[in-house]
């Protein structure tokens, strides 16, 4: 059956390469590859071959037949249609340029955000999207039975029952922030440090022009000798004005964060209504643009950081928010919604 199989092959190929037109094309497909063809009826009468040779001589049959339909369709590809008339092309005429892509605003905005802090000597790191809650709650001075555990609303984690292969000994959840990159980090480095954590957090909120339940997240963490909230302040200020220019207004105010003594919160003059009062800023005219302070020694300890010899820093950028800003965007939604003509403007 084998030689019968490569005689047909062989006999078929030679007909499709002589074939002048697509009518010639459509009869050799059914000659070949139709119900009552010789291959066709090959095919039904492996059923009666001995059984080891069941298997070779099938694979074989169903390579020609592939092989048969591709020479077939290949062949109709190169045929011209009849038109009667010969196509004219002029090769001098310029070819039409295929669509290229470009970064997501997201994906720009994230690395000029690392790109100024990498200029100002930070590192870059990262870290699990599925964290530990000891590394997105515990370590940074927020216990379980703490009333600032209700200001993130976490998505937690439960193991599936009966999946042997993973056992949940501590709880787990999508991280609400990048926080905990910043501990990680810290298991493994001794101080001076300054380091950045840029990515995804997630959290269970309703979705308007402002708020998403996933966006993105900076974190910022410096640890040295005699650091002073005067340098916190000064970092801060110098980034704020390579996003958004050397004339944006800065307001610094007192805030509680768990995770930092003193906290502070850093606003700027609302860059879409110039201080007017818009929807975005609440009719404020000031928007809050990033948390910060100093570290609690409660986390620098926890860090494996002597608080007597070394103090630091910490500060959270919202990137989605600091993006619509920096580009005139007023709904945080678009970025996510993969509609081109949003995406083409930048």
């Amino acid at each position: 059956m084998k030689d019968q199989l490569k005689s047909i092959y062989e006999e078929a190929k030679i007909k499709i390469e002589r074939a002048s037109d697509s009518a010639e094309l459509e009869r050799l497909f059914i000659e070949y590859l139709g119900r009552k063809s010789k291959l066709t009826n090959l095919l039904r009468n492996i059923k009666n071959l001995p059984v080891q040779e069941r298997g070779e001589t099938g694979n074989l049959a169903n390579r020609i037949r592939q092989a048969i339909e591709s020479g077939i369709r290949t062949r109709r590809q190169g045929l011209k249609a009849p038109t009667g008339h010969k196509t004219l092309i002029d090769r001098t005429l310029p070819g039409i340029m295929p669509a290229l892509g470009h970064y997501h605003p997201l994906t720009k905005f994230i690395r000029l955000v690392e790109s100024i802090f990498i200029s100002m000597g930070f590192e870059v790191v990262s870290g699990p999207e599925i964290e530990l809650a000891k590394y997105n709650f515990d370590l940074l001075n927020i216990p379980q039975d703490h009333p600032a555990r209700d200001l993130w609303d976490t998505y937690y984690i439960k193991a599936a029952q009966g999946n042997k292969s993973f056992e949940q000994k501590e709880q787990l959840l999508l991280r609400t922030q990048t926080s905990p990159v910043q501990i990680r980090a810290m298991l493994k480095r001794q101080p001076p440090v300054r380091l950045i954590a840029p990515g995804r957090v997630f959290r269970h909120e309703a979705t308007d022009s402002s708020h998403e339940s996933t966006f993105y997240q900076c974190e910022g963490l410096v640890i040295d000798a005699g650091v002073k909230v005067t340098d916190l302040i000064g970092t801060l200020s110098i980034f704020l004005k390579r996003i958004f220019g050397e004339n944006v207004k800065i307001r610094v105010r007192p805030e509680y964060y768990p995770f930092v003594e003193p906290g502070l919160d850093f606003d700027i003059r609302c860059q879409l209504c110039g201080g007017q009062g818009c929807s975005v800023c609440s009719q404020r005219g000031w928007l809050e643009i990033l948390g910060s302070g100093l570290v609690h020694p409660v986390v620098l300890k926890n860090m494996g950081v002597d608080s007597k010899k070394f103090s630091g820093f910490a500060f959270g950028l919202g990137l989605d928010r600091l993006m619509m800003l920096s580009n005139g965007v007023k709904d945080i939604r678009l970025s996510y919604l993969g509609d081109l003509r949003f995406l083409r403007q930048f």
